[in-house]
């Protein structure tokens, strides 16, 4: 099963799994109810004659003494409970409500969603909500980041918006020093980053104001999803079946600002990765595939591509 645990506050399509909180949660809070109050350790790795490896080690998951991971011995883990109190340094305590938390892939991967103050208005009620999702993997080669993304109420679609090459909207720690030597340069580029939503706004309602003809939205998806070159060309054209009818008749593509534009465009493509996009698994485990994939995978570099070739469509 691809999550292991999960606190949340709400009950949403992808997440029917986890604790239930009744009422908004602390990161203190959130780390217990999620089942994430454990801590890694690095052990020695031997070869299968029992001689010791010095440069490997093992990083061990020590409630279960699990290993998760080879890693180096350059490398530094960020436990769990240091990568919560990171984002109450981020926004200040107080100022984000924790939504949800959990662990992926035997705590391989750990995740923290706080909703930011304010909201962005698109056009009449279509609203987008502030959200700010910190990712602390447990294995080799990975980093934590943190991360600002976005929510549209009228059909909970996660929205990724590539503003720029980089994703200059993100702090990346490495795992090779101490995380509290980077919270000074990293609330300074949230800080900064706190403009992301301006952006957004500015970009989400400019799509809203650009109508599409019918051959421009078969344009726009076939960008996306375009027919292999050396595989069976049906799934393509399925998928494509599939965002024309979630454009036409999705979840909020009646809202002024959806219908016939682009944004309704984009956020069919959202709707697709998040609700409906196939994955392996039945019930609890594809809904939560699906979401590791929107939020982790190539779920989410779908979303990005499609805002990119948006930005070039209207410019």
């Amino acid at each position: 099963m691809p999550v292991e645990t999960m606190a949340r506050t709400e009950m949403r399509p992808w997440n029917r799994v986890g604790t239930p909180l009744d009422h908004p949660a602390t990161a203190a809070e959130a780390i217990k109810a999620a089942g994430l109050d454990w801590s890694v350790a690095l052990e020695p790795v031997s070869d299968l004659r029992g001689r010791n490896i010095p440069s490997a080690r093992a990083l061990v998951r020590t409630d279960r003494m699990e290993a998760l991971s080879v890693v180096g011995t350059g490398y530094r883990p960020i436990q769990n409970v240091d990568a919560f109190r990171f984002a109450d340094l981020l926004v200040g305590e107080g100022k984000a409500v924790y939504e949800s938390a959990g662990s992926l892939d035997g705590g391989r991967r750990i995740w923290l969603e706080a909703k930011l103050p304010g909201d962005v208005w698109v056009e009449g009620e279509d609203r987008i909500q502030k959200y700010l999702l910190l990712t602390n993997p447990h294995y080799r080669g990975s980093s934590l980041w943190v991360l600002l993304t976005a929510r549209r109420l009228a059909c909970e679609n996660m929205l990724f918006a590539a503003l720029a090459q980089g994703r200059p909207y993100a702090v990346r720690i490495r795992h090779t020093g101490n995380i509290e030597d980077h919270v000074v340069e990293a609330q300074r580029l949230l800080g900064i980053s706190l403009k992301y939503y301006d952006s957004f706004g500015e970009q989400a309602r400019h799509f809203a104001s650009r109508q599409l003809t019918r051959s421009a939205v078969e344009r726009y998806f076939e960008d996306l999803v375009p027919d292999p070159k050396d595989a069976d060309p049906v799934r393509a054209a399925t998928t494509r079946e599939t965002l024309l009818r979630l454009f036409e008749t999705g979840r909020g593509s009646d809202l002024p600002g959806a219908r016939g534009t682009l944004w309704g465009a984009l956020n069919a493509v959202s709707e697709f990765v998040d609700h409906e996009r196939g994955t392996r698994g039945v019930g609890t485990t594809e809904r939560m595939a699906r979401w590791k994939s929107s939020m982790f995978g190539s779920g989410r570099d779908l979303k990005e591509r499609a805002w990119q070739r948006a930005l070039a469509l209207v410019e």
